[in-house]
């Protein structure tokens, strides 16, 4: 099972910037799945927030770019008020300090720093745990496989299908939810089968018992 993050770990990494743009970063990594060279590379253009999507000119497997939903209203309007007044629709989304394109090595580090800011583990401390994050609730939430899998950008369903794997904290909770008979329960059924069983015999003994008088007498 791939790592991903639960709620309460999510919740922590999405609050955790004061920045715009770095809390804007997470919440887009985790609300659109993408991979984290497909966001650093976006550009201004590829923004259409009116009609609510993103396109993805990096795109792997996808010459003509790949198109995910963007629906979250915050991040629309987070979006939108960063983006301000920048008009050139081929300068990048993200930009660094000194206003040039941010890198992924960057996005890592970001997404690394806040992770240990509130105490995530490593190997949950990084964007690629997002796009696995999107991935498990999508499928929670009720999303079909085939209509995560063309958001994801996945090749075939098999591979998207992985997600379909429970950690055994998930199954904990669907068993938690669902439990089976407790030892107790189980105990007790058997005492009332066995007892009865117990009265069905001594019925039958009676029983049998009553029959050999009523042959002796008839001898």
């Amino acid at each position: 099972m791939r790592k991903y993050l639960k709620q309460e770990e999510l919740k922590a990494l999405l609050e955790a910037p004061r920045r715009m743009r770095d809390r804007l970063i997470i919440k887009l990594l985790y609300e659109t799945g993408m991979r984290v060279g497909e966001l650093t590379a976006l550009t201004i253009g590829d923004v259409d927030i009116e009609a609510g999507e993103i396109t993805i000119q990096e795109a792997k497997r996808h010459e003509e770019g790949r198109k995910v939903p963007l629906v979250n209203s915050w991040t629309k309007s987070m979006l939108h008020d960063y983006i301000g007044t920048r008009k050139i629709r081929k300068d990048p989304l993200f930009v660094s300090n000194k206003r040039g394109q941010l890198s992924r090595r960057q996005v890592e580090r970001l997404i690394g720093n806040y992770g240990q800011m509130i105490g995530l583990d490593k190997d949950k401390s990084h964007p690629h745990v997002l796009r696995h994050t999107h991935a498990v609730y999508a499928l929670k939430s009720g999303i079909d496989l085939r209509t995560l899998q063309q958001n994801l950008g996945h090749a075939s369903i098999e591979v998207t299908a992985i997600y379909l794997t429970m950690d055994i904290d998930d199954r904990k909770e669907e068993y938690s939810k669902h439990p089976l008979p407790s030892i107790g329960e189980v105990d007790s059924v058997h005492s009332q089968i066995s007892h009865a069983e117990n009265l069905a015999e001594v019925s039958t003994s009676q029983a049998n018992h009553t029959n050999s008088f009523v042959i002796s007498d008839d001898v």
